[in-house]
C-alpha cells in the first residue's frame, strides 16, 4: 500500500524547472510589487503594481489591460490578485463587478497583458504563471518558467504614454516602450494580511 511519502507531488507545467516550493496555485489573495534587481528600492517589497488600461481591444466588448506601476496606472479598480493552476487573475473591485480579467499568452518583448470583458463561464486564460520560491521574503512571479525575465519600461504608445509598464524579456526594437528606460525587476507576490 502506498503511503503519503511514496506519492510524487505533481508540479504544474507553469512551474517546471523552478525550485522546490514553487506553486502554480496560491491559497491566498495578494498584491504584486516590482523589486529593482540592480538598484535601490524604497522598502523590502519595492514598487506597488496595478492593472492599467492598455491598447484598444479587437472588440467593443473587450479591452486589453497591462501591469504598470501603481503611481502611473491611474486608478486601481482591480485591487488584488489570485493564482490557480498557473492562471494569474486580477480580481475586480466594486466599480468593476460583472467584469473579469483573463491572462493573455506572453512572448519575448511583450507587455504583460490581460483581456477585460464580461465574466464568462468557460474562459480560456493562459496558464503560464507560477509563484517561484527563489529564497526571498516573498515568492517571485514567474511567466513561461522564467522569474528573471521582467523589466519595468516607460511606455510610448498614445493610450499609455509615460506609464511605467511590466515587459517580459524587453527588446530594443519594440516601439511600444522606450528600451533605454527598462530595468530588470523581480515581481514579488505579497500576501494580503487582514
Amino acid at each position: 500500500m502506498a503511503t503519503l511519502f511514496d506519492r510524487q507531488i505533481e508540479i504544474p507545467a507553469s512551474c517546471a524547472g523552478l525550485p522546490q516550493g514553487s506553486s502554480g496555485s496560491l491559497s491566498y489573495n495578494f498584491t504584486l510589487s516590482a523589486y529593482n534587481v540592480d538598484g535601490s528600492n524604497a522598502d523590502s517589497t519595492g514598487v506597488p503594481l496595478a492593472l492599467a488600461l492598455g491598447p484598444a481591444g479587437t472588440s467593443g466588448e473587450a479591452s486589453e489591460w497591462v501591469i504598470a506601476t501603481e503611481a502611473t496606472a491611474g486608478s486601481d479598480g482591480w485591487p488584488y490578485w489570485t493564482m490557480v493552476n498557473g492562471v494569474l487573475t486580477p480580481q475586480p473591485g466594486p466599480s468593476e463587478q460583472g467584469l473579469a480579467a483573463y491572462a493573455n499568452s506572453i512572448d519575448q518583448g511583450d507587455q504583460v497583458s490581460f483581456t477585460i470583458t464580461v465574466a464568462e463561464s468557460n474562459p480560456n486564460p493562459a496558464d503560464i504563471y507560477c509563484g517561484a520560491d527563489e529564497s526571498y521574503e516573498y515568492l517571485v512571479l514567474s511567466v513561461n518558467n522564467n522569474p528573471d525575465g521582467f523589466s519595468l519600461c516607460t511606455a510610448t504608445e498614445d493610450y499609455n504614454a509615460n506609464q511605467v509598464v511590466v515587459v517580459y524579456e524587453a527588446e530594443s526594437d519594440n516601439s511600444a516602450y522606450t528600451y533605454d528606460t527598462c530595468y530588470a525587476i523581480h515581481i514579488y507576490i505579497v500576501p494580503i494580511t487582514a
